[in-house]
């Protein structure tokens, strides 16, 4: 199934087969008036796999050299294409961070999660489970999915059809330039069964708008019919939490796990011609169900960590937690203890924004309900504290120390950037806000507190 730009009228166009033993298939136009369809199958635990051979050739398809922790050992089109994959899964990918059009990268909420295998080392057959580019135009059709669904796909870019662009950041809709991550995502839709969509707001709708960025995030009509077609994420579901790194072990912490008889899958180190996950199996989980341990096997590298309890449906398969058998999971900031109430009746509790990352280096932490145009400081400590403190609470153990002077605008909110240092990486800050507050009988307002770990 395939994807086009859309244009002043409506035209009905199909390719042929591609082979005998799948089915090449290109837009059909006009869309369904209903919202998803299904294309007749859906993808079975053992081709759940992605990966990507990197043969693009626009120099803007591979110009992204920033990593990103929750997509380890990625870059270019190769993490624009795995932002798509995990934008499917059941739950938010990690901290679902790393695009900055949408909030969360992973909102399918089904049964369903593909595994991510890295890179190909050719672009493979049409049951391979990889995306590439090839060369040429399709007469208006900018990628294709070829099929059957359950015994795998192949996902090809045409080459001319336009400049294509990796991300992250968005970009002028202009000299036919076109998103990897968006398309990609729209066609991983079809690769796991969804046809096209007649809901305009859906990314399964048949035709581009646009860069096509706005494709990036699945919308309400592609989470009911992944739903429709894997059902709707079982309660008992097997859940990876996080992990932790000791020697040449990990420990997985998460819930649901099978008593015995788990397999943890991991994305293979080196690109592979075979796109089946890297699986150690027979474990057993300690605590609940809520702890695996085991050796991590040297052919694993980075990538994504998935636990498959007892049982062969899609709702025995975890969700895709990123793993990196070298850098321990960065720990999420966390907020603690309760915001003074200020004289005009606000509430200045934190919130944050971004990752407490050198990699990244895009951490704020901000507070909206502040006294308008008041001075004060960001404090933070070594430690965490609990005193009685100007009608208030300190949340910091002194010593104290003023990281920033501030002004809060005029709806009482300020946003603070916390650069982050290499000195900082392994490092725990508390953190806490002090303002003026002229109505208040103490003359101060304060924030709740924030811990932060600082991470590579």
């Amino acid at each position: 199934m395939g994807i086009r730009r859309m244009g002043t009228k409506t035209i009905a166009r199909c390719l042929a087969a591609a082979g005998a033993a799948t089915l090449a298939i290109t837009l059909l136009w006009p869309a369904p008036a209903e919202g998803y369809s299904f294309l007749g199958g859906a993808l079975r635990l053992s081709q759940r796999d992605v990966r990507v051979f990197d043969n693009f050739s626009d120099p803007e398809s591979n110009n992204n050299s920033q990593p990103d922790p929750s997509f380890p050992g990625a870059t270019g089109a190769t993490l624009a294409i795995w932002k798509a994959a995990v934008e499917w899964g059941s739950q938010a990918h990690g901290d679902g961070l790393g695009d900055p059009s949408q909030p969360a990268l992973g909102s399918g909420g089904a049964n369903f999660d593909y595994s991510w295998q890295g890179n190909a080392t050719s672009v493979g057959d049409t049951n391979g489970n990889t995306v590439s580019e090839i060369s040429g135009q399709g007469g208006g059709v900018f990628a294709y999915t070829e099929l059957p669904i359950s015994d795998g796909w192949r996902i090809r870019f045409y080459a001319d059809s336009a400049i294509w662009e990796d991300g992250p950041g968005s970009y002028p809709g202009t000299n036919n330039r076109h998103d990897i991550q968006g398309v990609a995502t729209h066609e991983l839709g079809h690769a796991l069964g969804l046809g096209h969509s007649g809901d305009l707001s859906a990314t399964m709708l048949s035709f581009l708008v646009g860069t096509g960025i706005d494709f990036r995030s699945i919308e309400a009509d592609d989470i009911a019919g992944i739903q429709a077609l894997y059902g709707a994420r079982a309660s008992d579901k097997p859940h990876v939490q996080g992990y932790a790194l000791s020697g040449g072990s990990v420990t997985v912490t998460g819930s649901g796990f099978s008593t015995q008889g788990n397999e943890v899958w991991f994305t293979r180190r080196a690109p592979h011609s075979d796109g089946t996950p890297l699986k150690v199996a027979g474990l057993a989980s300690f605590d609940h169900g809520t702890t695996i341990q085991l050796a991590i096997p040297d052919e694993a590298g980075p990538g994504d960590l998935l636990v498959h309890s007892a049982g062969s449906g899609g709702a025995s398969l975890s969700n895709a937690f990123p793993f990196d058998p070298s850098i321990p999971p960065c720990p999420a900031p966390e907020l603690y203890g309760t915001a003074k109430r200020t004289s005009q009746g606000t509430l200045p509790a934190l919130y944050f924004q971004g990752r407490p990352s050198l990699m990244t280096d895009d951490f704020v932490v901000a507070t909206a309900g502040g006294v308008p145009d008041q001075r004060g400081f960001l404090l933070s400590s070594a430690a965490q504290g609990a005193t009685p403190f100007l009608g208030g609470t300190l949340w910091l153990a002194r010593p104290l120390r003023r990281e920033q002077r501030f002004q809060l605008d005029f709806t009482g909110g300020v946003t603070l950037s916390l650069p982050v240092t290499p000195e900082q990486v392994g490092m725990t800050r508390f953190y806490q806000l002090w303002f003026h507050d002229p109505g208040d009988p103490f003359g101060a307002g304060l924030s709740d507190g924030l811990r932060v770990t600082y991470c590579p």
